[in-house]
């Protein structure tokens, strides 16, 4: 008798692994060459993907972390500027976007226990007085709702998980990242579906959206292997606002930010990899340093500019190693 399709599937995801596992933890330094910035979320007890792909679990972030510590150099953003790179081995900077309460309750934890360094990119959330994502709000209420919602005078229908326009056919994302990034506009979404939808006070929904407060912020900061950074203020793609809002904004992040720390916030990485080229030199010029964009450039600088980097996802798709695998094949 065969076995059942399943128990196949999973028999090959686990080789997969294995195998993934064998190949870099055997020839990490002959194979793998260069320098990577890693760009987590976040990461929460099940790692599920019930509202998106950006939550690791804790023990698939351990094992990751683990195998970098035995194979690869870990080292701290401002060592990856400053070009403080192990020769021998593959060198590898650890970044986590959004400030989720998830990254002090597990994430940090890990980080310490490895003594792995990190930057936590931050947002100004907090002092706006709102306290979740426009982003995570809109994936949590498109799996919750199937209404169809209304944003000034425009009719958003339901397909899959995703939320299009009736009239251009437009999903929602791609309207509040390209062409409605002001944040007045995702106060607009979140009010829509806010008719429909109530889910912020379910215990099991929160580890996916919920925020650091500012305690926890000071607290983090104190941390011997946290930096914390700027992810802009309101999380608005900065690259698709008028440079004065955006350079408004960043600015508005780097008060934040340090009356909460008592240091210097010289590091940002921009919201979903969105700039432009002036809003590089108006950064640089109000002291940020660090700069980074997501997987891609935007503008293709060359991979020697030395005020903006690039970072490769990690995302679960896939099994804890092959994860990581992905991230190192993308980048190459």
């Amino acid at each position: 008798m065969g076995f059942p399709a399943k128990v196949i599937s999973k028999i090959k995801r686990v080789a997969t692994e294995q195998l993934a596992g064998s190949f870099l933890g055997g020839l990490t330094a002959k194979s793998i060459h260069g320098n990577y910035i890693l760009m987590y979320h976040g990461v929460n007890a099940e790692g599920g993907t019930r509202f998106n792909r950006r939550h690791a679990s804790v023990a698939c972030f351990k094992k990751q972390v683990s195998y970098l510590k035995r194979h690869c150099s870990v080292i701290s953003l401002n060592d990856f500027y400053e070009g403080k790179f192990d020769s021998k081995k593959p060198n590898f900077a650890l970044t986590f976007d959004d400030g989720y309460l998830n990254n002090y309750t597990y994430a940090r934890p890990v980080l310490e226990q490895y003594q792995c360094p990190a930057t936590f990119f931050i947002t100004g959330l907090n002092e706006a007085g709102d306290n979740i994502l426009w982003a995570d709000f809109v994936n949590i209420a498109s799996v919750l709702t199937s209404e169809d919602i209304e944003i000034e005078s425009e009719l958003f229908q339901k397909r899959g998980n995703t939320y299009y326009s009736k009239e251009t056919g437009k999903s929602l994302y791609e309207v509040v990242k390209h062409q409605r990034a002001d944040y007045a506009y995702k106060l607009k979404v979140k009010t829509a579906f806010a008719k429909h939808v109530n889910f912020e006070n379910e215990p099991a929904i929160k580890e996916y959206w919920q925020l650091m407060d500012d305690r926890q912020i000071a607290e983090t900061s104190k941390s011997a292997f946290v930096k914390i950074g700027s992810h802009g203020y309101y999380h608005n793609n900065l690259g698709s606002i008028a440079i004065e809002s955006a350079t408004d904004e960043l600015r508005q992040s780097k008060k934040y930010l340090e009356n909460l720390v008592q240091y210097n916030i010289t590091q940002v990485a921009y919201p979903d990899g969105s700039y432009t080229p002036g809003l590089i030199t108006a950064a640089a010029q109000m002291g940020f340093n660090v700069q980074l964009a997501a997987d891609h450039y935007l503008f293709n600088e060359k991979p020697d500019n030395p005020l903006i980097k690039k970072r490769f996802g990690i995302y679960t798709i896939d099994t804890c190693l092959n994860q990581l695998f992905t991230a190192i094949k993308n980048a190459d």
